[in-house]
């Protein structure tokens, strides 16, 4: 599978358009389709669902899941031969509201030291992000 392509469903879904997907990756929304088209094409499967937002179907969750492991397996390497870029995992997060105002501010204070990771934070309400964890195990 092509890294590029793998990055691009990364962005569709963490960002939910092609458009700001289009934004992060410094390339045209018609690049990130042509990306998604051609490794859904690879594996034979839609494996997103071109909605606001866009989400990941099945198989989707899949790629996604190998696509972030390949992150931190670029960003382990990178800082291991003495990186000559900066490559910083980006970990989606959705959060509710009730749990960002309580127990969840440590967390993002111990967050915020990391060098190796960002957190993407998503506030959403509790059964969106109940759904996202359980469609992420």
């Amino acid at each position: 599978m092509n890294l590029e392509h793998l990055k691009a469903l990364v962005a569709v879904v963490d960002e939910g358009t092609f458009e700001a997907a289009a934004d992060r990756l410094r390339i045209t929304p018609s690049a990130v389709s042509q990306r998604i088209k051609a490794l859904e094409a690879s594996v034979g499967q839609v494996l997103v669902r071109r909605r606001l937002p866009c989400t990941a179907t099945g198989a989707g969750a899949l790629l996604l899941r190998m696509a972030r492991q390949v992150q931190v397996l670029e960003a382990e390497t990178s800082a291991a031969l003495g990186g000559g870029w900066s490559a910083r995992a980006h970990l989606p997060v959705a959060v509710n509201a009730d749990s960002l105002a309580t127990w969840f501010v440590p967390v993002l204070h111990q967050a915020a030291g990391w060098e190796d990771s960002a957190l993407d934070l998503h506030v959403e309400d509790q059964g969106y992000s109940s759904r996202c964890s359980a469609t992420a195990k």
